[in-house]
């Protein structure tokens, strides 16, 4: 990975920090000769949703199924007859009846039987279609990541001395 150097002549501090390997740091420069390394503490959180899926189904079709029914009934049929008989006989007697000279009509109907369907509907059964619902727990697992820093300090304290002293010297 890269390291991050910036221009010649850099004294102190700056040129300690010269070398530093700036894999995910942000260098801030101002208008003077100082550097600024900034390293961001992240932290991860984790959110759990949930979403609707499908999974499928069931699907539920009706259809018409035509059969056929044939079964026997008895028809009656009526025939009229006319009949002529010879000689004067009306059913076993030979008297002629008093009213023979008057008109008259006689009408006699046929009838006939046929048959007539009907048909009456009735629930045999009934499909129900439903969704139960549960609910269930389920233990979700993941891993968040966070930015940790460790801080060592690796100044001589001999040295840090020396130079608070000098420093003072030159102050006073």
């Amino acid at each position: 990975m890269g390291t991050s150097t910036s221009g010649a002549g850099l004294t102190g501090a700056a040129a300690a920090m010269r070398d530093v390997n700036t894999d995910s740091t942000r260098t801030t420069r101002t208008g003077t000769s100082e550097r600024e390394e900034q390293i961001p503490i992240v932290e991860e959180q984790i959110n759990i949703g949930k979403r609707t899926v499908e999974r499928g189904g069931v699907r539920v079709r009706s259809y018409v199924v035509e059969t056929p029914v044939e079964e026997q009934v008895r028809l009656r049929d009526e025939t009229v007859t006319v009949e002529r008989r010879p000689g004067g006989v009306v059913e076993g007697s030979t008297d002629v009846p008093a009213d023979a000279f008057r008109e008259r009509t006689i009408e006699v109907t046929e009838t006939d039987e046929e048959a007539v369907v009907s048909k009456t509907a009735h629930v045999r059964e009934t499909v129900v279609v439903r969704k139960d619902v549960e609910e269930r727990a389920q233990s979700v697992r993941d891993t968040v990541r966070r930015t940790e820093v460790e801080i060592e300090d690796t100044r001589d304290e001999n040295l840090h001395d020396r130079r608070t002293d000098r420093t003072d010297d030159v102050t006073r």
